[in-house]
């Protein structure tokens, strides 16, 4: 039987000024990364950890490494954790209306081992890279063109707002905001296909699962989107290499060149478009072996 093994992990925020809304973790049968997503303008629901996006990753976090057990399908587990933050969300905001983009969302993505099989799950734009010892790589994420429509979305806001000496992030600026406001309202729902952690069991159903079948032992990286930019966004690496530099170099050395584009190379976001200058940005190495 396969065993996962971690061997680092790394979560550094966007900002000093906003919470880290990454978490990660993992048990004896899982690693997994957790995406927060930053919040739109509106008032923090919960109230915990800075922001409610932040709240929802830790809490992810937290029930993940308890629920993840040999024999409990993931698509259950995902009911049953929405079932809980739907719980907590509606209570604490005490009956009173919330706009559906102001609810709190988070993507993630997770390597697991299920009886005698290795499987990913996810949901959002969380990523996998693999290497195995072959030296094949595979990567994969729920949301596969996601880089791609970011990064033009931001290409557009960005000729809007003129870049980011007006606004630090570009959902601040009111028409930016309020189409971001738009597309998130139809997270979760069937007209979007977007399906997230947050208050909907529904999204169990809509879990994004592969089988994996690596040569072992293999090496890979789950990462947030704003790690993975180094391979999505800023094209430094290809997936084997991604993983061959995490394993070789380290991940705080691959952190360090991500921000140095951000906020060395590109300052203004002109080269690689972006909605922040840095997002918050999360990595776990692991191995697996026999």
């Amino acid at each position: 039987m396969a065993n996962i093994r971690i061997i680092d992990s790394i979560s550094d925020p966007g900002s000093t000024s906003r919470p880290n809304e990454d978490a990660a973790g993992g048990n004896a049968s899982c690693a997994f990364v957790i995406d927060g997503a930053t919040g739109l303008g509106g008032k923090n629901i919960v109230g915990l950890h800075g922001s409610d996006a932040a709240w929802l990753a830790q809490f992810a976090q937290s029930a993940f490494e308890q629920m993840v057990r040999p024999g409990r399908p993931m698509a259950e587990i995902v009911q049953e954790f929405n079932g809980r933050v739907a719980n907590v969300v509606h209570e604490a905001a005490h009956s009173l209306p919330i706009e559906p983009w102001n609810l709190p969302v988070a993507g993630f993505q997770m390597v697991r081992v299920e009886d005698d099989a290795l499987v990913t799950h996810g949901l959002g734009d969380c990523r996998l890279f693999l290497l195995d010892d072959n030296g094949m790589a595979f990567e994969t994420s729920a949301m596969r063109q996601a880089a791609a429509a970011e990064r033009e979305g931001a290409r557009m806001a960005l000729a809007h707002t003129g870049g980011f000496s007006a606004y630090q992030a570009l959902a601040e600026e009111p028409a930016v905001r309020d189409e971001l406001r738009r597309r998130r309202a139809a997270y979760n729902t069937s007209s979007s296909g977007i399906w997230t952690l947050g208050i909907e069991p529904e999204a169990g159903k809509h879990l994004a699962s592969e089988p994996l079948h690596p040569a072992l032992p293999a090496c890979g990286l789950l990462c947030s989107d704003g790690f993975a930019a180094l391979v999505d966004q800023y094209q430094r690496y290809n997936a084997g290499e991604f993983v061959a530099a995490a394993r070789e170099t380290g991940l705080s050395t691959l952190l360090d060149e991500l921000r140095r584009i951000e906020r060395v190379e590109d300052p203004d976001g002109m080269k690689y478009p972006r909605f922040k200058m840095s997002d918050d940005a999360t990595a776990v190495l692991f191995e697996i072996v026999e």
